[in-house]
Formats: C-alpha cells, sequence, structure tokens
C-alpha cells in the first residue's frame, strides 16, 4: 500500500514539474549573455536596433480575454557603454527618461542582496506613473551592467493587473542571470 502511495505521489509530482517546465521557456539575449524564464503567454521577443548600435527586445503579454483587453511589457535595452562606467552612474543617467514620465513617483530601490534578482552589479526600482490615458502603471526598472554592454530592464503592469501577475513578475526577476 504504501509503496502504491509513493508511486502515485511521485507521478503526480513528475507532472507538476512537467508542466511549470512546459509553461516557460528561456530566452537568452546573446549580446550581453542575460538569460531568463519567461511565461509562454508572453509573445516571441521583437527585436529592433536603434541608430546608437543598441538593441531593444520587447515581449507583451495580452491580459484578459477582451477584444482591448490590457497588456503588459517587458522591455530589455542593451547598450554599449565606457568601461569606466559604474553601475550607480548607469543607472541614474537610465532613471532620467522615466522621471519625466507623468505622475512618475519611485517606490523603492533594492540590490541583488535584496532577494528580488540575483545580477550582479544591478541595482532596481519599483515604481510607478501614468500613461497618456491617464491609467496608472506599475513598473520594475532594473539596471544592470556586465563588462562593456549595460542593459535596462523593464517589466511594465497595468495598476489594476500588477496584483493579479505579481508573482509571474518576481519569477521574471528572479531568473534573470549571467550565462557565457
Amino acid at each position: 500500500m504504501k509503496k502504491r502511495i509513493l508511486l502515485v505521489f511521485g507521478l503526480f509530482s513528475l507532472a507538476l514539474v512537467s508542466k511549470a517546465q512546459d509553461s516557460t521557456r528561456t530566452e537568452l539575449l546573446k549580446d550581453i549573455y542575460i538569460k531568463f524564464e519567461l511565461p509562454r503567454t508572453w509573445s516571441e521577443a521583437q527585436i529592433r536596433q536603434t541608430k546608437s548600435e543598441s538593441t531593444i527586445y520587447t515581449y507583451t503579454r495580452k491580459l484578459g480575454d477582451k477584444k482591448k483587453a490590457a497588456q503588459a511589457t517587458l522591455s530589455i535595452l542593451v547598450e554599449h557603454i565606457k568601461p569606466s562606467t559604474s553601475i550607480r552612474d548607469y543607472s541614474m543617467k537610465g532613471l532620467q527618461f522615466f522621471q519625466k514620465q507623468n505622475g512618475f513617483k519611485l517606490k523603492k530601490t533594492f540590490v541583488d542582496t535584496d532577494g528580488r534578482f540575483t545580477l550582479p552589479y544591478t541595482i532596481g526600482y519599483e515604481a510607478e506613473y501614468l500613461d497618456a490615458q491617464g491609467q496608472k502603471h506599475h513598473l520594475y526598472i532594473l539596471h544592470t551592467i556586465e563588462f562593456n554592454h549595460g542593459a535596462q530592464v523593464l517589466i511594465d503592469f497595468p495598476e489594476d493587473q500588477y496584483f493579479l501577475h505579481e508573482d509571474e513578475q518576481n519569477q521574471i526577476m528572479r531568473s534573470l542571470r549571467y550565462e557565457r
């Protein structure tokens, strides 16, 4: 009887692990060697090169079933930086753009030792802003540097959807890692 229970429990556990693995995919940003797990509910990356030879990766996620459902966005800007650039200087420069946004407010600052993410040389922020239609958005901003590259990772959810998907956002941030 014990063997049957253990067998059933083992099969059930295997099915849960398999389902969890099937529900995510691994993304690798080759220009900075950042790897992360992304739920399959997110779109494939749209990749755009800028005039300054930076790369912007954009992933979107439809939130809800309505025709005009809200949308979440994960954007990652990868750019060349001077080797002497400190994470503090890179982050302060990166925040300047956001500080100009309507209703922008920094709510919290965190680093890799806070447990939200494990990327070294990274500073993170939790913030909010108002979009062009006046809707409040919740935003995570991560600034990281690796060799001669910097990256700005943005996870943007409409405020009314943020708490419904908070675990998903935290899992994405925790999965970020450098891999060469």
